[in-house]
């Protein structure tokens, strides 16, 4: 039995019920409880004890225990020992994952006098003991198990938690109570204070924690010790608390080593142990180091070591011990020798030692003297010190009651004075003798000083900037009252000198700044007395008593300002003058400085997570998350930072146009139809008389916007500024301008996206509301204040560091915007363009520069300044990082920021402005180099973000790496690969030239394959397939099966092969060479090549067929039948390809591959399996790349999308489109533009194009195109079956055949014009005759040209091999050309093909080049003459030539031929004469070898042919694979006739006289003037066609003028798709036409309802979901067409036609306007804009209405400058547009004032339109595109017969789908195809009877269809209807 029992089991009994706390304790656990405590843990409770434990609990009385069912059972969980978490290897515990007790969540309970933790108190039931005494123990275990618990008493349970010899403390805490009830169920294994089961489990602060526990540890009631835990691989630090009675010594790991070691150094006599000796003295345990003991805290703490002598005993080599030698050993050693065991494990607490209690020396005082006495001789004892009354009861032994009497009698009677001293932080108050205080004069003086009054001025400083007027925030609410004091009113009688001095700095500040802050009162308090020599703090509550007696003497006014912004709440406490109250204007506007302040502060708290509480921190988070998974265009501002110069060039332009511009008197206009009918013109989209009853109602309900200007532009609603009252001109208060900052403009400054903020969405989109000032709309607060404060400061600093502003200091707060601007008039550049070095960010200093100086005196001039800015700094050469040092590198990555200039004064900025540029002027343009002017990306508005802002970065990869739903992969990353950089590790030995060279990349050999699979690429890095790897693997297999060289069979033969194997039996086209070698380095690195590479090579080990051709001797074999290097090499690698294909063979056959060869299937079922395969194979190319819009950012991307194809299918016409371009790109954000940009690169329709040189000349041209059409685009339009040519070829034989009435003869009639003899014999509108040539082969010499004489043809020499051995056939000829005469060409003669031999004219060198290798040592032999030289036989069976001095080891064989010829003359000259000497006797065979052999005259000739002939018998073998060579064989048995040649060789110098004799051997045998050539003169006559026109001069009339009639047709419906015009028609003025049209009601309310559904839809209805809802068949067309004819509604769409209302047809289309060529000069010549040359004059004429022009007119036009726009060589045949004439001297004088005047020439008429690619950006058609467009739609109609609509879809991927339908729409209306739809049959309970199939129904449609079901069905003569529509127009292939 335990020992806390008691002695008794009964109590022990009710002592574990009560140590389990208010919970309760259950049955089950109650008998595992009993069973440790009264039997040990080994042995069980006996069934007797628990009946009785069970009995004694049911007997108890309620005071003592009661019993309660709980409403859900409790889990029953062993008895929790803390030992058992103790880890065995290391040797420390380790927190288990789940709670091995039962740890109750946190529910104080204190009702009624019962205290505890519980969590059930309310809800569980009591049961009386009466309903359980049925039961037995076991019973009632059973049946209750975990439901029942039993609770004792509140004093048994507060009996069971205090030590026997303590009482409980009174009112304990119930936190207290909680902890030490916890404390208490825990019992042996205790509680720690950290960790997941710890107590921290019933309070959130872990500072309540500590401080409970040493609360407990106060009362000892409790016992602590250190307690060191493993939790998740770290390591927590805790204390183990535990009951008195409880507490148990949990040794760690690094005790228990300590005492070991205390045990081992006390058996020791020295009391010392050797270092090295205590890893095994501690048993060498797991994870220690006797290194890392020696310095840990706990181990100097008992011990320290020093060196020690000891005898060491030293071992021999042979391990044996030897004699014993003195060294020095370091030995540990304990640090007190009377330290006991137990110490180890005390507390390291510090008890507090008990202060004893003082008692006063009583030896001074007198027991007979009068108590009045004797405190007055204190007093004056201590002199001028003095004592206070503590110190006087203390010194003088009375009470301090008493002494209070004794010192008030004092001072009545004046004995004593008292005075006050400040002792740190407290008030002292001393009494000294009258006669000393009158002594002391400077006392004295200081206590008249205090008695002075403090008082403020009479009247209070107004500061000078009080008239600047402050804005109101409305969401700040704002209550002020007087401060309200919570601290005692203090005598001014008491007060000390340093109080009085502290009032009055009070006083003087408030006097200097009349309202004061209390917090700056503070601190100018602390910062007098620090300048005065006190060191203490001054607090707050001491600052309220010195201003309490302020107030309440009224010197001071001390308010308290409470405000509320959101959900903060801030106080402000302002000290003032008296006469400032609350409503006072400087109080006011003090109040608005404090809410501007608040407002920032709040602002930027929120930017900072830290500053946050914990739950606004998690929203802020969430919602970041959910900002960045949101699309880009969803945000109200842009991450992306603007460009910050062209933000400044805004701005100065804005501010300059405030200051300089708008007059100061300028008056509103008058808001009337005129004015609006203006705008109109600009802004199409406005509707006059719907926005003048708007602008009405606003004015009634809002007030009066009132316009200042009669263009519609930002500067059109400005007002002018107010008139500052003595301020120089030139200054302007930077808040009065940000009030009249228009919408449009702060949208450009800010970057806020038109469909982000709901707000101004509409204001936006509206063309006039736009231009309103964020006042008059009242969305100041759209724009956080802090990031608009940031962006305007930034850009002002910007300026002011440029020279373009000055600044006041005006700084009211923290806005700084809060300032008064100055413009400066004057300003210079430097044209900084000639710096050539290669410089980071400063020009080149040992160069002049010249200067440009500025004065803005208009408008133009600002922006002719900023023009040549962004010109210099763009052509400035700066930037380059790799001139930078290491140190300089750094620096340069730690710039500092800009800073305004020092502020200057209102009078001084006018001196000041003298056109300087403050800084270092070392930047681009002479700007300073801090600046960065030179960065591109400062100065345009498309970013690139090549690093930085790595999360925004990756979150916009992700969306662009995310799939579109139906298609794969339809972006990819484009990497600009730049030079890498030289390794640091190389660069301290390598010279500087070899450190800036960069290693240009180079990649392997590509052929024509490779380039193909590098188109065919859609991402960076391909993907792998399991077949291409087993491919691979099997070229892996087959390389190790050869073994043949590296030399021979390099690893990139091996890619070669794969990557063909790969494109035949895969089927794969997008892997290279260079790919399939990596991927085979990669897997055998990775060894994935295992186990499938050895299995491989063994199969072919053990394949008979393949082992006994590739054995060990094959690479032997294959060497001897080939020598030649090459040529063994292409035949290795054909047998590697074979062996491959044999493998993969055996393979397929083992692995049961299926083939890819198609089988004809046995059934239908089959066929379909198979084709669905086939179709899931190329999957990829299946899906569309253009969706329907699904938000208004989607369709701003579809539109910039289209307008950039617009642009690029133009880029080479004459007249330039960028400024059109530019117009329309500037109203999309940079996110629309990116995107678009981005899909049209990764859908491969265009590539850029790269500026590599910008300093040349040429690249300068900003108006070159930066992008052009890709190949994949070219090759999908022009590539077709019928191209172009084919239709110009038809158009021009039918328009012979129209002008021409006689009959055409086609001797060979080509592919078109086979077309149309096919197509006009179907309508019989021809006749045909055929004429049969009389011969088929003549030979006619007129057409033979020159012969350029090319030496090494060997293709002619096989002709002549031909020739010479042709059969002996004879051919009749007719010989015809110039040179036969008339007789010639009537006679027949018999020619023989040996005729025709021909000579070329070439020299001797000519014939030496074709001789072979072997006979040119002919020339080796002649240079050796009179040499000796050994021949070796083996040398001749290599082919090497015997001669030292080989003339075929040199460059040129021919210059060596040329010397020895001349040198050797005289035996050239013998042989030719056959005057050498012969030697017949020797032979080469019978030579002996290593024998020398001198040459001579006699033997050189037959040693020379002997050489040859050997060589010849060698290299037979080899010629015998060349039939060419065995024919030249059999002609040239002889050996090289070497007179011949050597005569020939001196034909330069020495002609002779029997060559003129053999001339005539070498003339062409029919033309004796020019050399023949066979292939110049043979000529093969076909039939000739003889084609006549049956057709009659009227009929044709008639089928011209309507082909003329339908051109107009189709060019007015591609106008009408195209161009759209506001109106102001509704459906009320749309019912009057149709009542004249007849309809009746029901058909006009279903047109109502139709429009209203559309109208319903903001981006608009898809035709398809109208047909399905308005199923009212042809009507349903009719009456979208009356609602697109009366501008109601248009069609639009991407993927599908949709019709849009005209409410919202804004974002369909985009505005453009045109330019004639004078406006185009008048921009060129002001340089503001970019350069646009070669427009044509009648551009401007496609804007006038149809009643002005007509339309035959307006259609001629448009072509006229569509053909006029395209390229030089594009141009039509036709008749050209005249040149105009002369402009008048009227017209000139307008035009003259037009260039004057800029303003008759800045409005423009805009136009209206939808982009596509046949329509230029100027509005004008581009019949280029739109010709070939349909040329290529119909081709591929007439080669896929039958196609349906969605296929070509998928074939012109490039082109949206909606294009597609209008040229197939343009195709029906020509006549050349129909579009046939098929509708399934509905099912009907009739149709189950029929037994008939019914297909689906066919019938024609036109626009309103399903692709996928609607099939093309082309007419017979669409090629001629196509032919007539394009006319006579010579395209060339490369038209785009």
């Amino acid at each position: 039995m335990s020992a806390t029992s008691g002695g008794s089991w009964i109590c022990a009994i009710f002592d574990e019920v009560a140590l389990e706390g208010l919970q309760g304790v259950t049955l089950p656990y109650l008998w595992e409880l009993l069973e440790r405590r009264l039997c040990g843990p080994s042995s069980p409770l006996p069934d007797r004890v628990r009946e009785q434990a069970w009995a004694l609990l049911l007997r108890s009385q309620p005071q003592k225990v009661e019993f309660f069912e709980l409403p859900e059972p409790q889990p029953f969980l062993p008895y929790y020992d803390r030992q058992n978490d103790i880890d065995p290897e290391s040797g420390i515990p380790v927190v288990p994952d789940k709670c091995p007790f039962m740890l109750y969540p946190s529910a104080f309970v204190q009702e009624d006098g019962v205290m505890g933790n519980c969590t059930d108190f309310k809800t569980r039931k009591p049961i009386p003991s009466c309903d359980l005494k049925a039961l037995t123990a076991a019973q009632a275990t059973e049946h209750w198990g975990g439901k029942l618990v039993i609770v004792a008493s509140q004093e048994l349970r507060q009996a069971a938690l205090t030590p026997a010899h303590m009482m409980m403390p009174h009112n304990m805490p119930l936190a207290y109570y909680v902890f030490l009830e916890a404390i208490g169920r825990s019992r042996h294994s205790g509680q720690t204070t950290t960790g997941p089961w710890s107590l921290i489990n019933y309070t959130k602060d872990p500072g309540i924690v500590f401080y409970i526990k040493n609360k407990l540890l106060s009362q000892q009631l409790i016992t602590s010790q250190a307690y060191h835990e493993i939790n998740n691989g770290r390591a927590l630090m805790s204390s183990l608390l535990h009951l008195p009675r409880f507490y148990r010594i949990y040794k760690n790991q690094s005790l228990e080593c300590l005492g070991k070691l205390y045990l081992a150094i006390m058996e020791t006599s020295s009391r010392q142990v050797p270092v090295s000796q205590i890893a095994a003295l501690l048993g060498n345990p797991t994870h220690f180091k006797v290194k890392k003991l020696l310095v840990t805290h706990t181990f100097r703490k008992f011990f320290e070591t020093k060196q020690v002598e000891m005898p060491v005993p030293v071992m021999t080599k042979a391990g044996k011990p030897s004699k014993t030698t003195m060294r020095k050993v370091t030995v540990a050693q304990l640090r007190n020798p009377e330290l006991q065991l137990r110490d180890f494990y005390k507390n390291d607490e510090i008890e507090e030692k008990a202060t004893q209690d003082e008692f006063l020396d009583l030896r001074h005082c007198y027991l007979d003297m009068p108590p009045e006495e004797e405190v007055y001789r204190a007093v004056a004892r201590f002199g001028k010190r003095g004592l206070t009354s503590h110190e006087l009861s203390q010194y003088t032994g009375i009470n301090a009651l008493t002494m209070r009497h004794f010192v008030k009698q004092l001072k009545k009677s004046g004995q004593i004075k008292m005075y006050s001293d400040q002792v740190g932080k407290s008030r002292h108050f001393r009494f000294m003798a009258t006669s000393q205080f009158e002594e002391d004069v400077k006392l004295k003086d200081a206590m008249k000083h205090k008695e002075l009054p403090i008082r403020c001025a009479d009247e209070p400083n107004i500061p000078k900037q009080s008239e600047i007027p402050l804005k109101d925030i409305p969401d700040i609410v704002t209550h002020s009252r007087p401060m309200v004091f919570t601290v005692k009113s203090t005598k001014s009688r008491n007060q000390t000198l340093r109080h009085i001095n502290r009032r009055k700095v009070i006083v003087r500040l408030i006097d200097k700044h009349c309202v004061v802050p209390l917090h700056r009162l503070q601190k100018c308090l602390q910062e007098e007395e620090r300048s005065a020599g006190y060191t203490d703090n001054l607090c707050r509550r001491s600052l309220q008593r010195l201003l309490r007696p302020l107030v309440d003497a009224h010197v001071v006014n001390v308010f308290e300002i409470t405000m509320q912004y959101k959900e903060r709440v801030r106080v402000f406490r302002l000290a003032t003058h008296p006469k400032i109250g609350l409503d006072h204007a400087l109080m006011q506007r003090e109040i608005l400085k404090l809410k501007s302040n608040l407002h920032l502060i709040s602002e930027e708290r929120m930017t900072r997570l830290s500053d946050l509480k914990p739950k606004e921190r998690s929203e802020v988070i969430a919602r970041r998350k959910l900002d960045s998974e949101r699309p880009a265009g969803l945000s109200a501002i842009s991450k992306i930072q603007a460009p910050k110069l062209l933000l400044a060039r805004t701005l100065h332009e804005f501010l300059y146009y405030l200051v300089h511009e708008i007059p100061p008197d300028q008056k509103p206009l008058a808001m009337t139809a005129e004015l609006a009918q203006e705008w109109q013109k600009s802004e199409p989209e406005l509707q006059p008389r719907q926005f003048l009853e708007e602008w009405q109602a606003e004015a009634k309900e809002e007030g009066n916007i009132p316009p200042y200007t009669e263009e519609i532009t930002w500067r059109t609603f400005i007002p002018p500024l107010p008139a500052y009252e003595n301020k120089p001109k030139g200054w302007i208060y930077f808040t009065d301008a940000m009030e009249r900052m228009p919408l449009s403009l702060f949208q450009r400054i800010c970057r806020i996206e038109r469909d982000a903020n709901d707000q101004l969405r509409p204001q936006l989109q509206h063309p006039v509301r736009q231009h309103y000032l964020l006042s008059q709309l009242k969305q100041d607060s759209a724009v956080p204040r802090l990031k608009l404060q940031q962006l305007y400061v930034g850009t002002l600093r910007l300026l002011n560091n440029m020279g373009l502003i000055q600044v006041s200091e005006g700084k009211l707060g923290r806005d700084v915007l809060q300032r008064w601007v100055y413009l400066n008039q004057r300003t210079c550049l430097l044209d900084t363009t000639s710096s050539t070095e290669q410089n980071y960010m400063q020009v080149s200093t040992d160069r002049s520069y010249t200067p440009l100086s500025f004065e803005f005196s208009s408008a133009e001039q600002v922006g002719h300044y900023w023009a040549k800015l962004q010109h210099i700094c763009i052509y400035t050469k700066l930037g380059y990082r790799k001139v930078l040092t290491s140190q300089n590198r750094k620096s340069a990555l730690r710039l500092k920021a800009l800073t305004f200039l020092p502020s200057v004064d209102f009078d001084q900025a006018l001196e000041m402005d003298k056109g300087t540029v403050p800084g270092d002027h070392l930047g681009a343009a002479g700007l300073g180099s801090q600046l960065f002017a030179h960065q591109f990306r400062h100065w345009t508005w498309v970013q690139h973000q090549n690093g930085g802002g790595g999360k925004s970065r990756r979150i916009l990869r992700e969306k662009l790496r995310k799939p579109v739903p139906g298609r794969k992969r339809t972006t990819f990353a484009r990497l600009k690969i730049g030079p890498r950089l030289t390794s640091r590790r190389h660069g301290g030995g390598l010279p500087s030239s070899v450190k800036n060279s960069t290693k240009k990349k180079t990649s392997g050999p590509r052929d024509d394959i490779d380039r193909d699979a590098l188109r065919n690429m859609r991402t960076l890095r391909v993907k792998w397939t399991p077949e291409e790897d087993r491919l691979l693997k099997m070229g892996r297999a087959v390389y190790m099966f050869i073994d043949a060289p590296t030399v021979t069979l390099a690893l990139c033969d091996l890619g070669l092969v794969c990557r063909d194997l790969i494109r035949r039996f895969l089927g794969i086209c997008n892997k290279t060479t260079q790919a399939c070698v990596r991927r085979v380095q990669f897997m055998v690195k990775m060894k994935r090549d295992i186990p499938d590479v050895p299995s491989m090579i063994h199969a072919m080990q053990t394949q008979p067929e393949v082992h006994t051709v590739y054995n060990d001797t094959f690479l032997a074999q294959l060497k001897r039948e080939y020598p030649n290097k090459s040529e063994f090499q292409g035949a290795l690698m054909t047998h590697f390809a074979l062996l491959m294909g044999k493998l993969q063979r055996m393979t397929a056959k083992s692995q049961g591959c299926p083939s890819r060869q198609f089988l004809l299937p046995d059934i239908l079922d089959i066929f379909s399996s198979q084709q669905l395969n086939e179709l899931h194979f190329t999957h990829e190319d299946q899906q569309l790349i253009h969706q329907d819009p699904a938000s208004e950012t989607d369709l701003q991307v579809a539109v910039a999308h289209a307008v950039l194809h617009s642009t690029v299918c133009c880029v080479k016409d004459k007249t330039l489109l960028n400024l059109q371009t530019f117009e329309i790109y500037k109203h999309f954000s940079e996110e629309v533009l990116n995107a678009a940009f981005n899909k049209a690169r990764s859908d491969s329709m265009l590539v850029a194009v790269k500026r590599r040189n910008i300093q040349s000349a040429s690249s300068r041209q900003i108006t070159r195109p930066g992008h052009l059409l890709s190949s994949k685009y070219k090759y999908r339009l022009i590539y077709t079956k019928l191209t172009h040519f084919v239709y110009d070829a038809f158009f021009a034989l039918a328009q012979k055949l129209r002008t021409d009435q006689d009959q055409q003869q086609l001797a060979s009639p080509h592919f078109a014009q086979l077309l149309l003899i096919g197509e006009w014999l179907v309508g019989e509108r021809l006749r045909l005759s055929l004429q049969l040539p009389a011969n088929i082969l003549t030979v006619d010499i007129s057409t033979m040209g020159k012969q350029s004489g090319c030496p090494s043809d060997r293709i002619l020499d096989h002709y002549s091999c031909i020739f010479d051995n042709a059969p002996q056939t004879e051919y009749a000829k007719r010989l015809e050309g110039e040179c036969s005469s008339s007789s010639r060409q009537v006679s027949r003669v018999r020619f023989h093909p040996a005729n025709m031999s021909y000579r070329l004219p070439a020299s001797a060198y000519n014939q030496l080049s074709k001789l072979p290798m072997r006979a040119m040592h002919f020339f080796c032999a002649l240079d050796a003459l009179g040499e000796a030289i050994t021949i070796s036989s083996t040398r001749l069976e290599q082919g090497d030539c015997p001669f030292a001095n080989c003339i075929m080891r040199s460059g040129n064989y021919l210059n060596a031929v040329d010397r020895i010829a001349h040198e050797q003359r005289p035996i050239l000259r013998q042989l030719v004469a056959d005057a050498l000497p012969s030697s017949q006797h020797f032979q080469l065979e019978t030579h002996p070898a290593g024998t020398a052999l001198t040459v001579t005259t006699s033997n050189l000739l037959p040693f020379a042919q002997q050489l040859e002939t050997h060589w010849r018998r060698q290299q037979q073998a080899l010629e015998l694979k060349d039939l060419g060579k065995v024919l030249a064989e059999r002609t040239m048995n002889n050996l090289t006739d070497w007179r011949s040649i050597c005569a020939e060789l001196l034909d330069d110098d020495e002609p002779h006289s029997w060559e003129v004799d053999r001339s005539q051997e070498y003339e062409p045998a029919l033309n004796k003037e020019e050399r023949a050539r066979a292939q110049d003169v043979f000529v093969v006559h076909l039939p000739t066609i003889g084609i006549e026109l049956v057709e009659h001069r009227e009929l044709q009339q008639q089928i011209n003028l309507q082909s003329d009639t339908l051109r107009n047709l189709v060019l007015k419906k591609v106008e009408k798709a195209t161009y759209w015009k506001y109106t102001e028609n509704t459906f009320n003025t749309l019912q009057p036409i149709l009542h004249e049209r007849n309809y009746d009601s029901q058909a006009i309310r279903h047109m109502e309802d139709i429009l209203n559904y559309i109208e319903q839809h903001q981006l608009g209805v898809q035709a398809l979901q109208l047909r399905s809802i308005f199923p009212l068949g042809e009507f349903l067309l009719e009456t979208l067409h009356l609602l697109a004819d009366h501008d109601l509604v248009k069609r639009v769409g991407v993927s599908s036609h949709m019709y849009v209302h005209k409410k919202h047809i804004r974002n369909w289309v985009v505005h453009t306007f045109q330019l004639t060529r004078l406006q185009r000069e008048r921009i060129q010549s002001q340089g503001t804009s970019p350069v646009v040359i070669g427009q044509k004059r009648n551009l401007g004429a496609l804007g006038t209405d149809d009643t002005t022009m007509p339309l035959e007119k307006k259609m001629k036009l448009v072509e006229q400058i569509s053909s006029t726009g395209s390229e030089s060589d594009d141009e039509a045949e036709g008749p050209k547009i005249k040149r105009s004439t002369r402009i008048s001297s009227r017209k000139a004088d307008v035009i003259a004032e037009q260039v004057t005047n800029p303003s008759l020439g800045s409005s423009r008429d805009a136009i209206a339109m939808r982009p596509q690619p046949w329509i230029r950006v100027n509005a004008s058609l581009n019949r280029r595109v739109l010709d070939r467009w349909l040329g290529a739609v119909l081709s591929e109609c007439i080669s896929h017969v039958g196609c349906t609509v969605h296929s070509l879809f998928l074939k012109f991927s490039h082109m949206v789908p909606v294009d597609i339908m209008f040229l197939l729409e343009l195709l029906g209306d020509l006549g050349c195809i129909n579009l046939m739809e098929i509708r399934p049959q509905k099912v009907h309970v009739e149709m189950l009877l029929d037994t008939d199939d019914q297909e689906g129904e066919e019938q024609p449609v036109t626009e309103i269809y399903e692709p996928i079901q609607t099939y093309v069905k082309v007419h017979s003569d669409a090629i001629g209807r196509l032919t007539n529509f394009i006319g006579q127009k010579k395209y060339n292939t490369e038209f785009i």
